[in-house]
């Protein structure tokens, strides 16, 4: 009885464990460089990260972050020009993968970094740069849902050890979803962002899927005033913000939300 008893209590706990990586998930917006956490549909951290420059395109789409490593060392990617120069550098403050990297893709990161000027814009060859104090809280984080092969007691010790690399598994793996959204509703305002990869993405039709999606009725949206909301936004320098009861009139809330 008493194995029956241990089997069930860890199954318990492996059930657990995946049930809250499985509500913890990250959302990066790449024409706003910033990564959000989220527990279901709560914003619980907001971050600013640095995505890739035009050129080096940070890519979109949904992945998982399956493991970290603690301290890394950075060895230049082979053939690429911009590295043509760059010197192997072991772990420790001045590498350019900072205090830990977590991995969502081949060749890709979210990682930290010692250049924290240039945390906000596209600077990175295609990584997410954070700061390492970002970095590092959104590690720890992590490792408090996933189901770490490092215990979150175990951290503090590896940041003291800054020249040893470690390496954490996610046994439940944290998903990692990347957009590409220039023309976003954010709660009461309307934000385009640069259209830093030259997508063709600031356009009316932008505007009302963005209308659309924070629930507003199609009916009640007017194409000229769009228009002007965009003429505005095209002569602003960086992100153009503007409260939608100021940008637009007559706007109506779909019925079913109103309701609530």
């Amino acid at each position: 009885m008493k194995l029956k008893s241990l089997a069930a209590a860890l199954a318990l706990t492996l059930a657990s464990a995946a049930t809250a990586a499985a509500q913890l998930r990250i959302d990066i917006n790449i024409p706003a460089n910033r990564l959000q956490v989220l527990d279901g549909d709560s914003v619980i951290r907001t971050y600013p990260v640095s995505v890739g420059k035009a050129g080096h395109d940070t890519p979109d789409g949904e992945f998982t972050i399956g493991r970290a490593e603690w301290n890394p060392s950075w060895r230049p990617p082979e053939n690429r020009e911009w590295a043509r120069d760059a010197q192997f550098t072991p772990p420790g403050p001045n590498n350019p993968m900072g205090r830990v990297k977590l991995f969502f893709a081949p060749l890709y990161y979210i990682h930290g970094t010692p250049d924290s000027a240039s945390i906000g814009q596209p600077a990175s060859h295609g990584c997410v740069r954070m700061r390492n104090r970002d970095v590092i809280a959104l590690a720890r984080l992590l490792h408090q849902h996933a189901d770490p092969t490092v215990a979150p007691t175990e951290i503090d010790g590896i940041l003291r050890r800054s020249g040893t690399t470690r390496w954490s598994t996610f046994r439940a793996p944290v998903t990692l979803t990347i957009r590409y959204e220039p023309v976003v509703i954010e709660g009461d305002e309307l934000k385009v962002y640069p259209d830093v990869y030259d997508r063709r993405r600031v356009h009316t039709e932008g505007v009302i899927q963005a209308l659309l999606s924070a629930g507003y009725e199609a009916g009640s949206i007017d194409r000229q005033q769009i228009r002007a909301v965009l003429r505005r936004a095209g002569q602003a320098e960086g992100t153009f913000t503007i409260k939608v009861a100021d940008a637009f009139t007559g706007l109506q809330r779909r019925a079913d939300l109103a309701a609530n």
